[in-house]
């Protein structure tokens, strides 16, 4: 057993306690809630202290292992359209040795940044041997595109195979099919991938609103999104020029009752939130601000979600489009543009609500009696504002 305490003890399932402690067995299981020393009777033998804040290990709801070989090779602020572009001739087509190597170094840099949870997005099995002896619980969601309605069948039994692989012969087997992004799929597709979803129950993710030009391609107003689908053979996409806004362009396609995660949301406005609130029971929004500001320059309204109370969970894209995998990272991008947002609420954000989208808050996202959710300590903190800063860095404790 060890007790461990710090300057503040953020459990996620109540307000931070001050000097609180924690007993953990050698599984890293917490043996009880989170004690507070002012309680009368309680002991402080053998308790060690930390300086700093110690939190619930970060939920990474958003990622792309099997892209880790593209760090530093794709361009910094083309724009999402040219993004896609640029990495179509770099996509490997088969699993090599480069692939694996990075996906495992991604893996492990992903560990020592205090992440224990991932909701991964694959479109082939590079990456199943790593899940398969990882520490890091992963989701996958094996996702599907194709805006030609002629290769709907191809690409949905494509998937299919790759989820049953997953089921059959990977650790945990956590995995969903689910849809790219709502520009990038025919009609047809989207209707089978929520048949799928619809009769498995699975948890869907979508990559959303991340750039204007996606706007653009739903209303009447053309756009470069248009232009590179035509060079990709599609003459003209099921949704284009629908007139109406993303999300209600292909609402009907979705499953109203799975949990389900939007992306990125780089441009969407209040219009668009009231819209998915209303008709999406068990909805998350996920950022992935450090991503956005490597392809658009330009990072969602923060703020408004928060003033929304929308359930935000933290995502740290891919290294084709990141520099780290770290979490911390990626609140520090969102303090500095919204700084009054309380600590507690952006650990939430990075570990409780990931936990509860993942749908696995029996053992992650909070520091409760009976869980294993990983401790994390959080070093050169402000104890006054109760706050992170630039400086501050993440150690794995548990």
């Amino acid at each position: 057993m060890r007790k461990i305490s710090a300057d503040y003890i953020f459990p996620l399932n109540h307000a931070p306690v001050k000097n609180g402690i924690i007993i953990i067995d050698e599984n890293g299981r917490v043996v009880e809630n989170v004690i507070d020393p002012s309680n009368p009777g309680c002991s402080l033998m053998d308790v060690e202290h930390f300086d700093g804040f110690i939190c619930p290990g970060f939920i990474n709801t958003h990622c792309h292992l099997e892209l880790s070989y593209l760090k530093g090779k794709m361009r910094e602020h083309a724009g999402l359209d040219n993004f896609i572009v640029d990495l179509q001739p770099l996509r490997k087509a088969s699993i090599d040795e480069e692939m694996t190597e990075s996906a495992l170094s991604a893996e492990n840099e992903m560990k020592q940044n205090g992440i224990v949870a991932v909701g991964d997005i694959c479109n082939d099995k590079s990456t199943f041997s790593i899940k398969n002896n990882s520490s890091i619980r992963f989701h996958t969601f094996v996702e599907s595109f194709a805006s030609n309605p002629d290769k709907a069948d191809y690409v949905f039994n494509k998937a299919v195979a790759l989820f049953n692989e997953i089921r059959q012969n990977v650790k945990n087997n956590h995995a969903s099919i689910t849809y790219h992004a709502p520009y990038s799929i025919s009609k047809k597709l989207f209707q089978k991938i929520k048949e799928f979803a619809e009769s498995s129950g699975c948890i869907l993710s979508m990559h959303h609103q991340e750039s204007e030009e996606e706007n653009k391609f739903f209303l009447p107003r053309g756009g470069h999104i248009n232009e590179m689908q035509n060079s990709f053979g599609v003459a003209k996409s099921d949704f284009a020029d629908s007139g109406l806004r993303p999300l209600a362009a292909i609402s009907d396609y979705i499953p109203k009752e799975n949990f389900l995660q939007l992306v990125h949301n780089t441009v969407t406005t209040d219009i668009d939130i009231d819209f998915a609130e209303a008709n999406f029971k068990n909805l998350y929004w996920c950022f992935c601000p450090n991503a956005n500001l490597f392809i658009e320059q330009k990072l969602p309204d923060f703020a408004l979600f928060y003033n929304k109370k929308c359930r935000i969970t933290i995502g740290t894209d891919s290294f084709a489009s990141n520099k780290t995998l770290s979490i911390l990272d990626e609140l520090k991008t969102i303090k500095a543009n919204v700084p009054y947002i309380p600590l507690n609420d952006l650990l939430t954000w990075a570990s409780k609500n990931g936990a509860g989208f993942l749908q696995i808050s029996d053992t992650y996202g909070t520091i409760e009696k009976g869980k294993q959710p990983g401790i994390l300590l959080l070093e050169n903190v402000n104890n006054d504002t109760l706050h992170i800063s630039k400086s501050t860095t993440v150690k794995v404790l548990m």
